[in-house]
Order: C-alpha cells, then sequence, then structure tokens
C-alpha cells in the first residue's frame, strides 16, 4: 500500500468495531486471507508506531489505534489462532471507557469473546460497537453480561449455540472451496489435502462450542418448565425447546466423531483423488470409482463427512434428518475402507502396491479394470526416476510432487496427461503415454540434431585456374 492508502485504513479501522477492526479488512481466513492480512498488519503496525511517537514527541495523547492489533500479531494473521486474554481485556476497558478494574475481568472476557466471534464471522451482526457508540452501548448493555449471562439464560445460550453453528458452516464451505481450489494445481494436491484436513481439525473448536451451549440451553429450558411458578400453557413451549437443543447437542456430538475421522492421514480428499486418477487413466477413473474400493472411497471420503455438517439452524432438525444415523454409516464406510486396504495387502503382495496402508484397495481395483498393456506401461513408468519422468512433464502433472502424492493414495504410477489431452480418443492417449516413457526413458532421443547437410559447388581443374 501506499501511503495515503495505509492512512484512510488505519483510520478506518481505527473507527471500526473490534470485530471488523481484527479482520484488517480482510473478511476470510483461508490461507491467502491469512498471509495478506499478517501483509497489512505489519504495515499497519509499523504506521501505529510511527503515529505514537509523533505524538509522544508532540507532547500529545497517542490515539487509542485499531482494536485488538496486538492480538492480531501475535496470531500471526490468523483470526483462528486470536486468543482471549489479558491484552484484549484492558483494551476494551478503554474501548467501553470503564475504569481500570472497574469491571471484573470473568465479565469482559465475555465481550472480548463476542468481539472475536465478530472477527470470525462477517456475516454475523456486529454485537460489540465502535468507539463513538461503545461507552452508550455499555451502559445500557453491562448488566446483560452480568446478569443475564452469569444465570445461563436458556434461550441466549440457544442463539449463541446457533450462532455457532452458523460460524462452523461457514468456516466448512470457506476451507472446502479453497481446498479444491488448490486441488486443481497438481504440484499443490499433498497441501490441499493438508490445508482441508488442518481446518476441519480446528472446526472441532466451533463443534465443542455449540455442543456446550445447546447441552446448557436444554438444562435451563427443563429446569424452568419444571418449576412451580412456570405457567402451564408455557411448559409445552419449553419442553419443545428443550427436546430441539439435546438433540442438536447429540448430533454434534456424533458430528464431531466424523470430523475426527475426516482429518485423518488415511481419509481420501476426492477432489485430488479424482483428478490424479483421471489424468492417469481419463477413460477408466468412472469404472474404478464403481468398484467396491472405489465406492468405499467416496463414502468415506473427506467431502463426505463435510456434507454431514448441520443445516442452517432455522431448518436443522437432527432426529427429523436422521443425521445420527447418517454419520454411523460414514464412519461404518470408513472402517470397512480401512479392513478393505489392509486384506488387499495381505492377499496380494505379489503386485505392486502403495508405500502405506492407505490405498491399498483403491490400487487392486485399478489393477483390476486397467489394461494388460497398461499394467506394462505403468510398470515401466514406476521404474523411471522422478529426472526422467520430468522430461516430459507439462504444467506440472508429471512432476516428483504429483507423482508422489498419486502414488501414496492408491493410483498406479502412469504418465499423466493434461485436461487436453485427456479428451482423446482411448487408443490415442495411449499412444502418448507410451511415446512419454520411450522419451523419458531415452531422453538423448529428445535431443537429437540431423547432421548438417554441407552444399558446396563443384568445379573442374581448369576452371580453378582459368
Amino acid at each position: 500500500m501506499n501511503t495515503t492508502e495505509l492512512e484512510h485504513l488505519h483510520a478506518e479501522l481505527a473507527a471500526a468495531p473490534p470485530g471488523p477492526a481484527m479482520r484488517l479488512g480482510v473478511d476470510g481466513n483461508t490461507p491467502d486471507d491469512v498471509a495478506l492480512r499478517w501483509e497489512r498488519w505489519s504495515e499497519l503496525a509499523d504506521h501505529e508506531q510511527w503515529l505514537r511517537r509523533q505524538a509522544r514527541e508532540a507532547g500529545e495523547p497517542a490515539d487509542p489505534g485499531i482494536f485488538g492489533l496486538d492480538a492480531v500479531g501475535y496470531a500471526y494473521g490468523d483470526l483462528d489462532r486470536i486468543e482471549n486474554g489479558g491484552v484484549l481485556i484492558y483494551q476494551m476497558e478503554d474501548h467501553l471507557s470503564t475504569g481500570h478494574g472497574e469491571m471484573s475481568p470473568e465479565i469482559l472476557e465475555r465481550v472480548v469473546g463476542d468481539a472475536i466471534a465478530d472477527a470470525r464471522n462477517p456475516g454475523r451482526t456486529v454485537r460489540v460497537p465502535g468507539r463513538e457508540e461503545a461507552a452508550q452501548w455499555w451502559s445500557e448493555g453491562r448488566d446483560d453480561y452480568q446478569t443475564r449471562r452469569e444465570s445461563g439464560n436458556g434461550p441466549l445460550e440457544l442463539v449463541e449455540a446457533d450462532e455457532a453453528v452458523v460460524l462452523l458452516r461457514k468456516r466448512i464451505v470457506d476451507a472446502l472451496v479453497h481446498g479444491q481450489t488448490m486441488a486443481e494445481e497438481p504440484t499443490r494436491r499433498a497441501e490441499a489435502e493438508r490445508y482441508i484436513k488442518r481446518e476441519i481439525a480446528m472446526a472441532g473448536e466451533h463443534v465443542e462450542l455449540a455442543t456446550r451451549k445447546y447441552r446448557a440451553a436444554a438444562k435451563d429450558f427443563r429446569e424452568t418448565r419444571e418449576r412451580e411458578t412456570t405457567p402451564e400453557s408455557l411448559r409445552e413451549l419449553f419442553e419443545a425447546n428443550e427436546r430441539v437443543a439435546s438433540s442438536r447437542a447429540a448430533a454434534l456430538t456424533a458430528y464431531s466423531v466424523a470430523l475426527q475421522q475426516a482429518a485423518q492421514r488415511t481419509t481420501p480428499f476426492m477432489a485430488c483423488l479424482r483428478r490424479s486418477l483421471g489424468e492417469r487413466f481419463p477413460h477408466e477413473y468412472r469404472e474404478v470409482l464403481a468398484t467396491k474400493a472405489g465406492k468405499l472411497t467416496e463414502q468415506s471420503s473427506v467431502e463426505a463427512a463435510l456434507r454431514l455438517t448441520p443445516r442452517d439452524p432455522m431448518h436443522w432438525y437432527p432426529e427429523r434428518d436422521g443425521m445420527i444415523k447418517q454419520i454411523h454409516r460414514y464412519l461404518d464406510a470408513a472402517q470397512e475402507r480401512d479392513r478393505l486396504d489392509w486384506d488387499e495387502m495381505v492377499d496380494r503382495r505379489h503386485l505392486p502396491r502403495t508405500p502405506t496402508l492407505r490405498g491399498q484397495a483403491l490400487a487392486m481395483a485399478c489393477y483390476d479394470v486397467i489394461s494388460r498393456e497398461q499394467k506394462e506401461l505403468s510398470d515401466r513408468w514406476r521404474k523411471l526416476s522422478s529426472v526422467e519422468r520430468s522430461i516430459v512433464d507439462d504444467r506440472g502433472v508429471n512432476s516428483a510432487r504429483a507423482h508422489d502424492y498419486a502414488a501414496g493414495i492408491g493410483i498406479p504410477a502412469m504418465p499423466a496427461l493434461t485436461l487436453a489431452d485427456q479428451a482423446r480418443e482411448p487408443s490415442e492417449g495411449l499412444s502418448l503415454q507410451r511415446w512419454m516413457i520411450e522419451k523419458s526413458a531415452d531422453p538423448q532421443s529428445m535431443y537429437g540434431v540431423e547432421p548438417p547437410t554441407v552444399e558446396f559447388e563443384q568445379t573442374s581443374t581448369f576452371e580453378m585456374w582459368k
């Protein structure tokens, strides 16, 4: 950013509510967003230090600056790593214009927690306002944080649990979209799988929070319904709310197990697997995925787990949707896939297989589907070194990274074709793959040069001495 843009952004963020301020003008939290936020933080932090030095030299009080800027720095620009601690609590005291120690840290932690939730979810209605409205808002709303929240009011807990589910859905969708985009590049597929599984593991925090809130809400609804002072006309409503909160807590508990399975090293990421398989066997990959191993791979994939993510709370009723049964089917498929991998590894040791247990069954399914000629070409390609294979690399599809990833997930070694070459007829595609192997096996042929043809004019001795 140039100086004018930096000054404008700093002034805008300094006046913003705490949540948007901590986003530093970047709404998402993908790796690219985190990198951009970290870059902005570096420039904004330097600019803020300069402003404070200028104020100090002039003998004037420094402006408060951007809320949470230090905390964003400690988190290296990653919103999910921002911690609710002393740094933000002290800054929140200043933001709300309360005296130091006037309000207990426990209550301020709740306000800071809301500000962090605002930062992580751009679609959420801002809970904590900007500096101009903060003091008035706090004078009117402090009792809400001190009494209603400490009492664990059922309706409020239910609302907060629903908000956590909305945030969970957004995080899962954002991570899946970004992971699928990364998977389009052959050299980044291992990175894409690591990224999506890291995001899944971190999403467990949102699941845990929502589960805890739903359980608290169910307990409060039950206790309120059982009170003698509760009107009979409201008991049925409290019972219904208790049932909804309890069912959602139970569904989230089961969902957390599915997420743990999805984050496992052996769980396939179909966005990468389909592309890697289609590049090597463009006319056979559908038949491979139609086998028992292929079906189990899809049914136990990362995407299958993420499809179990709770619906929008406005329309989410786990008992009616059969969510827990679907989760059990997913876990059963993952267990059966692992068992099939083990059986194939034990029974068919004479065939080339994956470096580890992962992908054994899928590899055997590929060998069952492809032709004898493809098996022979696969064996020749597998024996070549990465340097030899790179001779025919085109846009990274035959890079060492792409080859190692495909081999590790159960796809037999084979020259990979670009998207344009995949559209060729089967015989043409296979001929191209054979040519790629021959060129890699005999790299000198690529640099062969025809001997030069020398043209000269024949003359007689008489003509030369004439």
